[in-house]
C-alpha cells in the first residue's frame, strides 16, 4: 500500500488566509483531508520525529504494512495489531493509519503499540461507522510525539470522552470527519500546542454532555457541513469555545441549519474570519457579530441564507477593513445607506492604507430595486461603488453601468 502523497493541485477555498504557517497548516488540513473524501487519499503526514527512527524495512509488521516509517493496519482485528506490536522493540514512527475491521468487538486497550511510539500522525478510520472505543491508556508511550489526530466514520455511542487524547501535549490539530453519536469533548488536552479542531460531515450531536473543555489556545474551529440547528450549536460553544474567546480567529459554521447567529459570535474580540453561508439565518441583527475585533478587521460570509432584514448597525465596528463580505444569494433588494455605507466606507478607509488590496462586497444574484433610495451611492459616493462585486438591479442592470445623472431628482 502506497502511502498518501501531497497532490499539486491548489484546494478551493471560502477564504484567502495569510501566509503564515500556522494558516498553511490550516490549509493542509483542510484542504487535502476534509476535502478529500472519506478517505486520507491526498494528504500529506508530517512528522515530528526528532530521534534516530528504525526503518520499517527491517522491522515484520505483519499483518499491517510500513512504508516511509509510517505504519498502516488497514481492517486488522485489534488483537492481532497489539500481538503485533508487543514483539517489536522500542522505536519511533512517523505515522499510524489504523482502519477498524468491520468484524471488530473489542476497544483499542492500554499499550496498544507495545514499546513504539509515534512522534507524527495518528488516523483512526472505521467502516460504516463503526463503533469506536479507545482505552485512556491506549496511546500513553506517545503522548508526547503525536502533533494531529485525525478520525473518520466512527460512531463515538460508546466513548464517552476524549481522555486518551489528555496527555497529547503537543498535538496541534484535531480533525472529525463523517462521524456520529458525540456524547463528550471532556478530555481534549488543554495545552497551548492545540490550536486546530475541525468537526465536519458529521452528526448526531443531540445527546451531547455539556462538559465545557478548556481550550484556551483554540484559534481555527470548524463546525461546517453538520445540520447544525440552533439549539446544538449553541451547547457545542459552550462546551468548546467558552474558553477561546480571546484566541478564536476563523470559525465556519457553514452548510448547516441555522437561523440566526450564535450569541456567542459577537464576543470573540480576535476573530478575523467566519463563514455562515448555507444556512437558514433570516435577521441579522445589530451587534450580533463582532465590533472590537482586531484591526484586520473581519470577513465574513452569510451567502445563501434566506434574510429577511438586515438591521442598522448589524455592520458596525470594523467590518469592512477585512478582505471581503459575502453576501450573495441572500434575497437583497436594497442597499440602505444606514446599514451600507459605514462598511463601504472603512473599505475606502483600508484600500488606501492597504496598496494592491481592494475589499470587496459581494452582493451577486440579488434583485436590487435601482431606484432613488441607491442616490447616496451611484450619484454622491460613486467612489464607492469600486467595492461592490456582482451587483445587479432586478433588470439585471450593472451597479456600475448606472449614471449619476439618472438620479439627479432623487432627495
Amino acid at each position: 500500500m502506497r502511502w498518501p502523497a501531497q497532490p499539486k493541485t491548489k484546494t478551493r477555498r471560502i477564504f484567502k488566509m495569510k501566509n503564515t504557517r500556522m494558516t498553511l497548516l490550516a490549509l493542509s488540513i483542510f484542504g487535502l483531508w476534509l476535502i478529500a473524501g472519506t478517505s486520507v487519499e491526498g494528504f500529506s503526514f508530517v512528522s515530528s520525529n526528532h530521534r534516530s527512527a528504525v526503518n520499517c524495512s527491517n522491522i515484520d509488521y505483519t499483518p499491517c504494512t510500513c512504508e516511509e516509517n509510517r505504519v498502516v493496519c488497514d481492517k486488522v482485528l485489534i488483537k492481532n495489531v497489539k500481538a503485533t506490536f508487543s514483539k517489536i522493540p522500542a522505536h519511533d514512527l512517523a505515522g499510524l493509519r489504523f482502519t477498524l475491521s468491520p468484524t471488530e468487538m473489542e476497544p483499542i486497550p492500554d499499550d496498544f503499540l507495545g514499546k513504539t511510539r509515534i512522534s507524527g500522525d495518528l488516523v483512526m478510520l472505521c467502516v460504516k461507522n463503526k463503533r469506536l472505543k479507545v482505552s485512556p491508556k491506549a496511546f500513553q508511550l506517545s503522548a508526547l510525539g503525536i502533533t494531529r489526530v485525525f478520525i473518520d466514520g466512527c460512531d463515538f455511542g460508546q466513548q464517552t470522552n476524549f481522555s486518551y487524547m489528555s496527555g497529547f501535549r503537543n498535538m496541534m490539530a484535531l480533525v472529525i470527519k463523517n462521524s456520529t453519536n458525540f456524547k463528550s469533548f471532556k478530555g481534549l488536552p488543554s495545552q497551548s500546542a492545540f490550536t486546530y479542531l475541525y468537526i465536519t460531515h458529521s452528526r448526531g450531536f443531540e445527546g451531547l454532555n455539556q462538559d465545557t473543555v478548556a481550550l484556551p489556545a483554540l484559534k481555527i474551529f470548524y463546525l461546517n457541513f453538520n445540520q447544525l440547528n440552533d439549539a446544538t450549536t449553541g451547547k457545542i460553544f459552550k462546551s468548546l469555545a467558552a474558553s477561546s474567546l480571546n484566541s478564536l480567529t476563523e470559525i465556519r459554521l457553514d452548510n448547516n441549519k441555522l437561523t440566526k447567529i450564535p450569541e456567542m459570535i459577537s464576543s470573540l474580540s480576535q476573530l478575523e474570519q467566519i463563514d455562515l453561508g448555507f444556512n437558514e439565518i433570516t435577521v441579522i441583527a445589530k451587534n450580533s457579530l463582532p465590533r472590537n475585533n482586531t484591526a484586520k478587521g473581519l470577513t465574513f460570509s452569510l451567502q445563501r441564507n434566506p434574510i429577511k432584514t438586515i438591521e442598522p448597525g448589524a455592520f458596525g465596528g470594523s467590518i469592512g477593513s477585512g478582505a471581503h463580505v459575502k453576501l450573495e444569494d441572500i434575497r437583497l433588494t436594497r442597499l440602505d445607506s444606514k446599514i451600507f455605507r459605514p462598511m463601504l466606507e472603512r473599505m475606502e478607509i483600508r484600500a488606501k492604507n492597504v496598496l494592491g488590496k481592494t475589499p470587496l462586497l459581494f452582493i451577486g444574484n440579488n434583485p436590487i430595486q435601482c431606484d432613488c433610495h441607491l442616490a447616496w451611492l451611484v450619484r454622491d459616493n460613486r467612489n464607492l461603488l469600486k467595492h461592490i462585486e456582482g451587483g445587479k438591479c432586478n433588470d439585471s442592470t450593472e451597479l456600475l453601468d448606472l449614471k449619476a445623472a439618472d438620479f439627479i431628482r432623487c432627495k
